[in-house]
């Protein structure tokens, strides 16, 4: 943060942003006309164009005026960013900005309620919405360790409900509750968009939230039946106070009773277990407790939430024999990661360095943060070429640039680099997890599982990108493409799942 880009360099910077953003709808616009869409009714076959570039696909559920209103909106976008903002229009102040999120809040829950996903085609989804509610009582799904509180949260409002309504299988549960979750994440978003705001790396509120709100894991507030609704609104309420305990703002126990309580929702989210031991060593470091109170904030949540979750698994008839069998990590192999160099069974898909696996990966950024990690390493670059520019005595910002250092320098209750360093990490750490493990569907109806781990991966390009671009501007021109081009990806993806879908006989 200390190596401030020129004015040259910033330019430069957001010119490439802009240049992602068309290139990225260009792909899209390649794949719409030169691939010709699956019907509508069918499970694509492994070698279809569908299966293989998945993660662009959705683009072939809009209609030619949806397709061309997203082409307009981003080249007005750019237009905007260039020749009316810097002369004529400022963007609203923070009082009537968290005003607007408020209403954006609000119409987005209406969505979630108004357009609910029409299918049980991805993950686990046809299994839990039918076993949940099996007509045999003692088969039906209450309790599961793939993700215990979440089951049995649907699993008892199904009861309810079926008894009340009579409902036949469990999807309406989800789309009842999964719109609350979508609430919680939304909130955490506002959260999050303020406190960084307000801190050292002044990232104004429309970065933040409109990172957040244009991901493809909105779609899992879409009445979307599956076990990671509440998973992702606890990733970011997680990623929200391990900032605010970098801060002191926040006890480093209550981030870690949060993240075991995100644990009880789904298990894969244990990969952010290292970010918590960094939170912890900061602490340390910083507070001048001792290591065992801090070894204690950490451990006792998660001890008390982990032990308190295994107990009432013990006690439901669904505890450690179910864990070491039916419910055993790795799925219908129970065999966790990519495996080496060949695959051995039905659940495996290719191995670890084939050009399958890295096409599916990408296909899952694809999908879920097509803006995040291309932007990243363009920010990257901006800082690499800063330092280079400050060893060399070229760097000259303006005094606007200027103006930003300073407040951020000396503003109260800075996160420095520990914030970075913990997203970082978050991020790292989940991708890995995104990279290395074994999707048994494969990774296109398993794209849920690894979607949590484009939350810490977005917030570092929320706090990256005013350091790159501190001029506001240019901020503007870079990243605002890059919204209008990521939301109009996930609403494409929206829209497939608001379609007819039937499994076929």
């Amino acid at each position: 943060m200390r190596n401030l880009p020129s004015l040259r360099l910033q330019r430069a910077t957001a010119l490439s942003l802009q240049a992602l953003a068309l290139l990225l709808f260009g792909l899209h616009l390649f794949v719409r006309l030169a691939f010709p869409p699956s019907p509508p009714d069918t499970v694509p076959d492994a070698m279809s164009l569908e299966s293989a570039w998945w993660g662009l696909w959705p683009v072939h559920s809009l209609a030619a005026w949806q397709v061309t209103a997203g082409g307009a909106a981003l080249l007005g976008a750019i237009y905007a960013t260039w020749a009316v903002w810097p002369q004529r229009m400022r963007m609203t102040g923070s009082r009537w900005g968290s005003a607007l999120l408020v209403l954006v809040t609000a119409a987005l829950v209406a969505a979630f309620y108004l357009f609910p996903l029409a299918h049980t085609r991805w993950g686990d989804a046809f299994m839990l919405a039918k076993g949940i509610a099996y007509p045999d009582a003692a088969l039906r799904i209450t309790h599961s360790w793939q993700a215990p509180l979440d089951v049995f949260v649907h699993a008892q409002v199904w009861q309810v409900m079926h008894a009340a309504l009579g409902w036949e299988d469990a999807a309406p549960a989800y789309r009842l509750l999964s719109p609350v979750a979508g609430l919680l994440y939304l909130l955490a978003a506002m959260a999050l968009s303020r406190d960084l705001h307000r801190s050292p790396y002044n990232a104004p509120h429309w970065l933040s939230y409109g990172l957040l709100a244009t991901l493809g894991v909105l779609q899992l507030f879409f009445g979307y039946v599956e076990n990671y609704s509440f998973a992702a609104a606890g990733v970011l309420a997680y990623l929200w106070l391990g900032l605010r305990v970098l801060a002191g703002g926040c006890p480093l126990w209550l981030a870690a009773a949060l993240l075991a309580l995100t644990n009880a929702t789904h298990p894969s989210t244990i990969i952010l277990a290292p970010s918590l031991l960094f939170l912890g060593w900061r602490t340390w470091r910083k507070r001048n407790q001792t290591l065992l109170a801090v070894v204690g904030e950490i451990a006792l949540p998660m001890l008390l939430l982990g032990g308190t979750t295994f107990i009432w698994m013990e006690a439901s008839g669904h505890g450690l024999y179910a864990l070491l069998n039916t419910d055993r990590p790795g799925g219908g192999d129970a065999r966790w990661f990519v495996p080496l160099w060949q695959t051995s069974t039905r659940w495996e898909h290719y191995t670890l360095f084939s050009w399958l696996h890295l096409r599916d990966w990408l296909n899952q950024q694809m999908l879920v943060a097509p803006v995040v990690l291309p932007a990243l390493g363009i920010m990257a670059a901006s800082v690499g070429l800063a330092r280079r520019e400050a060893t060399h005595g070229r760097a000259a910002p303006h005094m606007g640039v200027q103006a930003v250092h300073h407040k951020r320098e000396g503003a109260a209750g800075a996160y420095g680099w520990d914030g970075v360093r913990f997203l970082g990490v978050a991020a790292s750490f989940y991708l890995l997890f995104t990279f290395v493990w074994n999707p048994d569907y494969g990774s296109q109806r398993d794209w849920d599982l690894f979607s949590l781990a484009a939350l810490p991966a977005t917030l570092l390009l929320a706090v990256s990108a005013p350091c790159s671009l501190p001029a506001t501007r240019l901020l503007r021109a870079g990243m605002i493409p890059l919204l209008v081009l990521q939301g109009w990806h996930t609403w494409a993806w929206i829209v497939q799942n608001t379609l007819p879908w039937q499994w076929p006989d």
